[in-house]
């Protein structure tokens, strides 16, 4: 078998795939992912076709119908495999250890490398197996118009990211924690605070916006680790306005200023008027999902979101390989040298 083959399919794998096909569970929670997320989009259309919450008022099309429910159902199951995903994962490593099962993987020839990426491509593979489940439900998006292959290409990629950087964190716990309870609370923990928090994070410290500037100002580029963006941008193919970013007090105080316009009359007068506030027209030239300033500038939003989904994959597999062996390789505190030990005095002649 050549090493390709070897690393994509090792005893673990196959273990894991027999396990968890066998019993009821796995086909439950494919019916219960289905059925929740077809529910969604039923809801959502009916909502939209019965002028609830609002679509009717603002004159939406047929085209705008398959834009908004693209974008509800792509968020929604990004929220579901959020809540699964860290399930998957976070007792990978800490079952094996209460099983006390561990001692047998280590003493094979897998590696700890090895060892984390069987279990970490055992629990994926279920994952993709509900995002392929899910595609024809999101084929009936292109009935009403308004989404390309390229969009539904570009939304499932970053899903797929936002899924694997979910299971990599959760494997790091499971080979942190030796109990499966604090591993799976730290995993969902790091799960809000990464699909969550870094959104949150663009509106509690914003960037400030450049008034002299043509373009949309790109948010901070934490937030683009939440895939929320950059999924509306995918659907809507347009930048989220006023996302992480704010006027500071210089430039409120000139845009509540306002000013005043005179023109002369007909009788020879002169007549004014006053123009009310200025805002300026900053972004209004840039629409697209490209940032323009920023760290990723040039990129787009989803192109930024992968590339911070997979630093996040690089850094808790480094940290899962090293903390898993039995043997560290790397010790926080240096070991104190023995005290010599006196040598006898010589016995007496």
């Amino acid at each position: 078998m050549n090493p390709v083959a070897r690393a994509l399919w090792n005893p673990i794998v196959a273990k894991e795939y027999r396990t968890r096909m066998r019993t009821w569970r796995s086909p439950f929670a494919i019916t219960v992912y289905v059925v929740l997320l077809g529910g969604l989009g039923w809801a959502v259309f009916a909502a939209m076709t019965s002028n609830l919450a609002g679509f009717g008022n603002q004159g939406l099309g047929g085209s705008s119908y398959g834009q908004y429910l693209f974008m509800f159902l792509i968020i929604f199951q990004v929220a579901l495999l959020g809540f699964i995903t860290p399930a998957l994962t976070s007792g990978a490593i800490s079952g094996e250890r209460e099983r006390q099962t561990i001692d047998l993987l280590f003493v094979t020839p897998l590696a700890p490398f090895s060892i984390i990426w069987g279990k970490l491509l055992a629990s994926m593979s279920f994952v993709v197996l509900l995002l392929i489940l899910s595609v024809p439900l999101f084929s009936l998006v292109f009935l009403f118009g308004g989404i390309e292959i390229d969009q539904v290409v570009y939304a499932f990629a970053v899903t797929g990211a936002t899924a694997l950087s979910l299971g990599f964190v959760g494997i790091a716990f499971s080979s942190l924690f030796r109990r499966t309870l604090p591993a799976t609370v730290a995993a969902y923990g790091a799960a809000f605070v990464l699909l969550l928090g870094t959104y949150v994070y663009g509106y509690l410290f914003p960037v400030d916006i450049d008034p002299n500037a043509n373009v949309v100002t790109a948010p901070p580029a934490i937030t683009l680790v939440s895939p929320v963006i950059p999924l509306i941008t995918i659907a809507t193919n347009q930048p989220v306005s006023g996302y992480g970013t704010r006027y500071t007090q210089t430039q409120l105080s000139k845009l509540s200023s306002g000013g005043s316009y005179c023109a002369p009359t007909v009788n020879g007068g002169v007549m004014c008027s006053s123009t009310g506030p200025v805002y300026p027209s900053s972004g209004s030239q840039s629409p697209g999902t490209t940032l323009h300033t920023g760290l990723f500038n040039g990129w787009h939003y989803w192109q930024a979101s992968i590339v911070m989904q997979l630093m996040i994959c690089a850094v808790a597999l480094a940290f899962s390989a090293l903390i898993l062996p039995p043997v560290r390789r790397f010790h926080l505190r240096r070991r104190r040298a023995p005290a010599p030990t006196p040598a006898p005095a010589p016995a007496p002649s």
